[in-house]
């Protein structure tokens, strides 16, 4: 695989007990990135980079840090967070610190530090491997982390910030199988429909309305983040679906009205199914800025792509990429979901993308593990063992499909097997069934047909359980 498409995260060679090949971090050594490689410390640069908000309006050294355990942005500005919050301060002493105990990393940070010990290639890893060959970047961290180290202070003197918004609601005009409807209004709606009344594979939480940021709260934020537009290197926009919510486009208007969106790196996370939203245009703001990147969920093509992310169309986000490739300052990222359904047609997404180079930067993706039903090594062993040679190159989603169902009994007889991944075809019945009659209708088995010999009706299933224990 082409490495330009393995630039950050997934792919690099997995060494084992949470360790990835570093061979290609860092320009250069100092003592900083000598600590660094020999794991002398743990380190992570969000907490001395990123100022993140979440949905409820948490401040958060990052989106992928424990939740329930920062201040709001509703009673405490980012920017005090990011310079006096004790808890960050303890993180980075611990992220610092040769033969640190880590005892609250392993709270705050317990996402990346069971990726690196159960798979290796972590979020902080990949941001490691991209930000330590960073020439303009790299050194403004390591001069944080100095800073830090001398007298325990942060300060905004460099352009060095990544502010990561998701504060602004969970506004989404797509309903993509595997999201967690916490993050999408429609999938909101989908899950409390009357035809997945029965699904199981979401928890009671992830099926919880979040709490909601008030208006004026929002126009507050939008000003605090204004107000260190100087020291802002990366400005990253989460929905939802930022590219249907009104605040952003207020945000980044407020930027260019402030002059320094010509130095800042705006990066949007987006489903790119359209560029526009109630007469606001994104094309309008694009020049504006000194890059601006869409970081376009993607992991199928074509008719399985329209089913995965339902309500979606494959040839209007082409083609809305294609528009903003026009733009000079344009990049166009992919960041996959590797799932039940994806895994099946991801390397057919890649094998277009290496026909369509001009497009594209980079290429990463995650493994979905949870919830664990959706998880890419649920699919029947006889799939999975077709799927693995389809992969070489990538060694993390190899490992996944040979690696069995989270909660599999061993020893339990092949009928009982087969119910592993039988609620997950039930719940994408379910969906099936919501879209029945609508311009978003599809058949799970016309488009994945591989699917469909695996399918035992319930009423089949219930006589196998029922024989068994006679």
């Amino acid at each position: 695989m082409d490495e330009k498409l393995t630039k950050g995260g997934p792919g690099d060679e997995y060494l084992g007990g949470g360790k990835v090949d570093t061979s290609k971090w860092f320009v250069d050594l100092p003592n900083l990135e000598k600590q660094i490689k020999d794991e002398e410390i743990w380190f992570c640069t969000a907490p001395f980079q990123m100022i993140y908000t979440s949905t409820r309006g948490e401040l958060l050294p990052c989106s992928w840090a424990e939740e329930n355990i920062g201040p709001n942005i509703q009673n405490t500005k980012g920017t005090e967070y990011y310079r006096k919050d004790n808890m960050l301060k303890q993180l980075r002493k611990e992220m610092v610190t040769p033969g640190s105990d880590l005892e609250l990393a392993e709270m705050v940070c317990k996402n990346c530090r069971y990726q690196e010990k159960h798979f290796g290639r972590s979020r902080r890893q990949a941001a490691l491997k991209i930000q330590s060959n960073n020439i303009r970047l790299w050194p403004r961290i390591r001069n944080a982390v100095e800073e830090f180290r001398k007298d325990g202070r942060v300060t905004f003197r460099e352009r060095l910030l990544e502010v990561q918004v998701k504060a602004f609601g969970n506004t989404c005009n797509l309903d993509c199988y595997m999201c967690i409807p916490y993050d999408s209004s429609t999938r909101m709606a989908t899950i409390h429909s009357e035809e997945l009344k029965g699904e199981t594979i979401f928890s009671d939480f992830a099926k919880t309305a979040p709490a909601s940021v008030d208006q004026n709260t929002m126009d507050d934020i939008i000003d605090d983040i204004v107000s260190v537009a100087p020291y802002i290197y990366n400005l990253k926009l989460i929905g939802g679906e930022p590219l249907v919510m009104k605040k952003f486009y207020k945000l980044l208007e407020k930027i260019i009205e402030s002059g320094e969106a010509k130095n800042i790196i705006v990066k949007y996370q987006t489903n790119m199914s359209t560029l526009e939203f109630e007469r606001l245009k994104i094309s309008k703001l694009i020049p504006h800025f000194h890059i601006f990147e869409f970081t376009v969920s993607l992991d199928s093509m074509g008719e399985a792509n329209n089913y995965i992310r339902r309500r979606s169309n494959w040839e209007e986000i082409v083609n809305n990429i294609k528009h903003v490739r026009q733009y000079p300052n344009v990049e166009v990222n992919i960041n996959g979901a590797i799932s039940f359904l994806s895994v099946l047609r991801f390397h057919e997404l890649i094998d277009w993308v290496n026909g369509n180079l001009g497009l594209f930067n980079q290429v990463n993706w995650s493994n979905i593990r949870s919830p664990a039903k959706l998880c890419a090594n649920v699919l029947p062993k006889p799939l999975k063992e077709k799927l693995i040679p389809l992969y070489k190159g990538f060694p993390d989603i190899q490992q996944l499909l040979e690696g069995e169902p989270v909660g599999l009994v061993p020893n339990k007889p092949d009928f009982e097997k087969r119910l592993d991944y039988q609620d997950t075809l039930d719940y994408l019945l379910m969906i099936d069934e919501h879209y029945k009659g609508t311009k978003w209708e599809m058949d799970l088995f016309d488009t994945f047909p591989e699917l469909k010999e695996y399918h035992t009706p319930k009423e089949r299933r219930i006589e196998l359980i029922n024989s068994s224990n006679t």
